[in-house]
């Protein structure tokens, strides 16, 4: 059965987003799907006009390993974040342009 006729620009973009995506197919479900929410975070940040800086993503991918990301959001300083599991209930903190969490602006509460 062959599909409906495809544009050249259709298929560059198929074959990029194929070759972005070849290494992401390695992972575990479970990592793809901590991804995804991430990605889909950031798609929120991006029509904001709101990109994060590579050490904001640093510290996002460091607490993704053991945690999922509930909460996503620009604020005046940074981003909002908060994240659950990993033994906590929640964990929300401030996360400035350089990575830093001040202490002042972190809570959690550990899971019972």
């Amino acid at each position: 059965m062959v599909g409906a006729p495809v544009d050249f620009n259709t298929v560059q973009w198929a074959r990029k987003r194929s070759a972005e995506l070849e290494p992401l197919l390695k992972l575990a479900d479970h990592d793809l799907q901590k991804l995804a929410g991430l990605l889909e975070k950031l798609a929120q940040l991006k029509a904001a006009e709101v990109t994060p800086t590579p050490a904001q993503m640093t510290v996002l991918l460091q607490h993704l390993h053991s945690k999922t990301l509930d909460k996503l959001e620009a604020v005046r300083g940074g981003l909002m974040v908060q994240f659950c599991g990993g033994g906590y209930a929640y964990e929300s903190f401030l996360l400035k342009e350089d990575g830093r969490i001040p202490n002042h602006k972190y809570q959690s509460r550990r899971a019972s």
